[in-house]
């Protein structure tokens, strides 16, 4: 639901983060109690992994459509594999460290808005679990803290408040300390002024420095600079400021300021064109802020050149073998209300079913990146789940 590799990666891990539900304002102390709760449901979970992590196919069930390949029961089989793949990696102390923020906001996202209780009740003693752990490693902000410490602080802050652990200390530290930083030290630009620029420069692939706007060669070492997507520009201003006004605490500016943008970002480029991959994310994340990742739908005619966009591209990525990108068309178009009744649906899913890795995980099993290992399996996860929608949206005023 959030990002990959490349440009995707220049602000903090939680900047790819997102969930639904929203923050309230609870104090709670982490009492031993809590812990001892949160470890009795890890076991629970580690338990029910025994069963879920076997591979063999139900041999009987209920096709999920007509002449389908696979079954409802392969489905939800093929999804709580993935999220044990995933609990298994969250566990993992370094990748923890690296990526809390956003799989702790994962299964948060995920308890809030499936249909199976199942699923949701795994998710939420995943994510519950793993929330604790970490306020363990993020009990006060550092005194040194910069602006993308500060959004990964948050991100995170605000998925272990809504998977049941606040911290009121916390939010008025993060509070306190996003006051600090203007808008163009979150998000390259100033969104309250003008729309996503084109000419922010991405880290220097040379010597990792960050330079400022404009910059055509690095300050530090000289080296030749390219320049970010303003599509991607977008989708950081979109995350950051959505969970900023989510959490109570701005974050660089509110999300009516970037939502004020949508017509300048059109019309989209298309499959071949410069800047389709950025654009297909962009819209995406216009999708989850719009309709609180996942907690609504929306109708297709408030938004029907990105309706369109998605529809018409969806088997590119099939044809393209790219199962995070597929899993991120399958989800926002299912909030517009296709189901597994348009042939494009049903073509994504009959991908996803059959590229789940025998370890439970999609997209690259040999990297070591592991942002590249949990993002695939949490977009095919999101892009197979059935999801207990609220209401449908009204439009936003144009």
């Amino acid at each position: 639901m959030r990002l990959t590799g490349g440009s995707r990666r220049t602000l903090p891990p939680a900047v790819r983060g997102d969930s639904g539900g929203g923050p309230g304002r609870r104090r709670a102390a982490l009492a031993g109690s809590a812990l001892k709760r949160a470890l009795l449901a890890a076991a629970a979970v580690s338990a029910a992994a025994l069963f879920w992590a076997v591979p063999a196919r139900v041999a009987h069930g209920t096709p999920l459509w007509a002449g389908a390949r696979f079954t409802r029961e392969d489905r939800d089989r093929a999804v709580q594999r993935g999220l044990l793949f995933l609990y298994g990696l969250a566990r993992d102390p370094k990748a923890f460290a690296e990526w809390g923020s956003d799989l702790v906001g994962m299964f948060g996202n995920i308890a809030a808005t499936s249909s199976n209780r199942e699923l949701r009740q795994m998710a939420w003693s995943m994510g519950h679990e793993r929330a604790l752990e970490w306020r363990r490693l993020h009990a006060h902000i550092p005194a040194d803290v910069d602006a993308a410490e500060v959004a990964d602080l948050l991100f995170g802050s605000d998925a272990a408040e809504r998977l049941g652990v606040p911290d009121q200390r916390m939010w008025r530290e993060l509070r306190d300390a996003a006051a600090r930083f203007p808008a163009v030290d979150y998000y390259g630009f100033d969104p309250a002024v003008e729309a996503p620029p084109n000419d922010i420069p991405e880290e220097c692939r040379h010597c990792s420095a960050r330079n400022v706007r404009g910059s055509r060669r690095c300050v530090l070492c000289g080296g030749t600079l390219t320049f970010r997507s303003r599509y991607d520009v977008w989708q950081d201003a979109l995350i950051g400021t959505y969970t900023g006004d989510r959490y109570g605490v701005t974050l660089g500016g509110h999300l009516v300021d970037v939502l004020h943008w949508v017509g300048a970002m059109r019309p989209y480029p298309g499959p071949g064109e410069r800047e389709f991959y950025e654009a297909t994310y962009g819209i995406t994340h216009l999708v989850y802020v719009l309709n609180d990742y996942s907690l609504n739908r929306l109708s297709a005619d408030c938004l029907p050149e990105e309706f369109a966009f998605l529809r018409a591209n969806l088997r590119v990525w099939v044809a393209g073998g790219d199962p995070e990108t597929v899993g991120e068309h399958l989800d926002t178009l299912g909030a517009f209300g296709l189901t597994l009744g348009d042939a494009e649906m049903r073509s994504g899913f009959d991908y996803l079913l059959a590229a789940q890795g025998p370890d439970g995980s999609w997209g690259d099993r040999e990297t070591s990146d592991v942002y590249r290992r949990y993002h695939p399996t949490w977009t095919a996860i999101d892009g197979l789940r059935e999801y207990r929608w609220t209401k449908v949206l009204p439009c936003l005023a144009r």
